[in-house]
């Protein structure tokens, strides 16, 4: 084994089998394996930027899965931070910050007047479902066909994380979801959890026909980002708000990904609409762990008169919270960021479809401001009829050949064609003219699936 002077592993190879010896797979979170058909171990990270340990440059798009909006390392987020731990990291006491962050979210959050921070996406979600069976007496959840949130016993079914070339067949309609998402889940925990299509209005409406009294809270990304990038479709949104309202369920947007990075106000200022509790992570810490759910003083009030639980050694540490602050306000007064994101976005959207039409490879180009789904296909695909028939059309082989030649030439995005691309300010026009020189010198090595 090749290694530095300071017997350091030298190679990315041999340092990520260095790693496995302590770290369980090499990796702190199961979809990271997914991540590393070629292995890639970083030893730093700057604007829009990695580096890995033997000293190669690369542009990211996955961006630590989304919540660096302003690059990694800005350096008004960093010493933010290394202010704070000179004052102190966490005490388990409220802090000053906490209501400027709360006053912030609340702010730029049509849906929200009170909140609670959390630790994790994971966390936000199961207190936001707990709470709003705690509050309707009701247990049955609604979710939808690809819609990710987080890795609890009540909602990780065989979903996002199994769509892949030999991924099982989905649920009835309106059916109990498909079944657990992970070795080890209980089966039982899924019997209140129930499963529609995305954009199916038909198959919306007769779910809450069938089980809207038994609804405690209908939960979806109003912008589905996990499992690849799909709009609402006309009058979804709208329609899940009536029925909701009509049947006395919450309704629940999980904008982890969405909020703050489809706009201040997340993808309910966008649409228009509003829901009951909102899920916040991701661009909210800007990398920090932090999350959050929030909603009207109303829909908050058995949290704030203890009738309701949720806890959290961590939850609303200085550290997170100092991130919130530090993040929403730059937010706040940079709302032009946006317009530079949707540019941007645009730019790169148009000019991957251009390339992949020239070079005759079918493909798969969505977006949604500064959130892109980019595929290779062995055939033409239509969204709108689920991510499960979207993965069908898939060519994984070759999307995965395609992101380790990418890898190897500078550009790294996610080797899955599910995961999105994540654009930040830190991503120039000019970097972007590079992603799609790379993509295209790399695309005729890359032979297609049959």
């Amino acid at each position: 084994m090749q290694q530095t002077a300071a017997g350091i592993p030298a190679t990315n190879a041999e340092q990520f089998a260095a790693t496995r010896e302590v770290i369980a797979g090499g990796v702190s979170s199961s979809m990271r394996a997914q991540a590393i058909p070629e292995p890639l171990v970083v030893q730093l990270a700057k604007g829009d930027r990695i580096w890995d340990v033997e000293g190669r440059e690369l542009i990211d798009l996955n961006m630590g899965y989304g919540p660096h909006l302003f690059g990694y390392a800005d350096p008004e987020l960093a010493a933010a931070l290394a202010q704070q731990l000179t004052e102190g990291a966490m005490t388990g006491l409220p802090h000053r910050l906490d209501r400027q962050a709360g006053e912030l979210v609340a702010r730029l959050v049509p849906s929200v007047e009170q909140v609670r921070f959390a630790n994790s996406g994971t966390e936000a979600v199961a207190s936001a479902l707990r709470l709003a069976r705690a509050a309707t007496g009701r247990t049955e959840v609604l979710t939808f066909e690809g819609h990710y949130h987080g890795w609890s016993e009540t909602v990780l079914r065989a979903g996002k994380a199994t769509f892949h070339e030999s991924a099982p067949g989905s649920g009835a309609l309106g059916s109990t979801a498909p079944g657990p998402g992970a070795a080890g889940m209980i089966p039982e925990a899924l019997a209140h959890t129930l499963e529609v299509p995305w954009n199916n209005l038909s198959a919306l409406r007769t779910v809450f026909e069938v089980r809207g009294a038994r609804l405690a809270a209908v939960i979806c990304e109003p912008v589905m980002a996990n499992a690849c990038v799909v709009p609402p479709a006309p009058g979804q949104l709208e329609e899940l708000r009536a029925l909701c309202d009509r049947w006395g369920a919450w309704l629940i947007f999980d904008e982890v990904i969405t909020g703050f990075r489809l706009g201040q106000g997340g993808a309910q200022e966008r649409y228009g609409v509003t829901p009951d509790l909102t899920v916040l992570s991701k661009v909210l810490g800007g990398g920090v762990p932090v999350a959050a759910f929030g909603g009207s003083r109303n829909t908050m009030a058995m949290l704030a008169d203890h009738r309701a639980m949720h806890l959290g050694v961590y939850a609303g540490n200085h550290v997170s919270v100092r991130a919130v602050v530090t993040m929403l306000e730059k937010i706040e007064r940079s709302p032009q960021i946006y317009e530079q994101l949707e540019k941007h976005g645009d730019y790169l959207e148009h000019q991957l479809r251009a390339m992949f039409a020239e070079m005759k490879r079918p493909a798969l180009v969505t977006r949604i401001g500064s959130l892109l789904s980019v595929s290779l296909l062995r055939q033409p695909v239509d969204l709108r009829y689920g991510p499960r028939v979207a993965a069908q059309a898939m060519d994984f082989a070759a999307h995965r050949a395609l992101q380790i030649r990418a890898q190897r030439r500078g550009v790294y995005f996610h080797p899955s064609p599910i995961e999105p691309w994540f654009l930040s300010t830190a991503h120039s026009l000019e970097d972007l003219d590079q992603v799609v020189a790379t993509v295209r010198h790399a695309l005729p090595d890359v032979p297609e699936s049959r």
